[in-house]
């Protein structure tokens, strides 16, 4: 029994910390797109908006499970510590990724892919979300 409430005590502080990362990320995406990245989505339902935002996800799901599986031989707040560290470090690559594809292809990219039309470029741009989340997640994996 003592070890499944220190299981469930540990699930439950990584849980915690990793929803405050998933919205720490989500403020980070509005950032650097145009518009309120709340309302594209919610309100306006926003296809690439919500694929954008879904890549972002998914690649630092990856980072947050590796973080979690790299950190548990050491104490619960080393651990949270450093997985924290290395989500921090995605969403920081992510979003400088998302300004260095805008400056590097035509056009204004927030602007192509928020718009109402699905737009290729967010395939990119989710793709490239996903692989910094499994390049990261494997670096501490290995």
């Amino acid at each position: 029994m003592e070890l499944l409430r220190d299981n469930l005590g540990d699930a439950a502080a990584y849980s915690l910390v990793g929803v405050a990362l998933f919205v720490l990320g989500f403020l980070a995406l509005d950032l650097v797109t145009p518009g309120r990245l709340r309302n594209l989505i919610w309100l306006e339902h926003n296809r690439n908006a919500v694929m954008l935002a879904t890549a972002q996800v998914i690649g630092l799901s990856i980072v947050l499970v590796a973080g979690i599986r790299d950190s548990l031989m050491l104490e619960l707040w080393r651990g949270l510590l450093y997985t924290v560290a290395y989500v921090v470090l995605a969403i920081a690559v992510m979003m400088w990724s998302f300004v260095l594809i805008d400056w590097l292809t035509p056009g204004k990219l927030g602007t192509l892919l928020l718009d109402d039309d699905e737009h290729p470029a967010g395939w990119i741009c989710g793709a490239v979300f996903i692989g910094v989340g499994a390049v990261i997640g494997a670096a501490l994996l290995f």
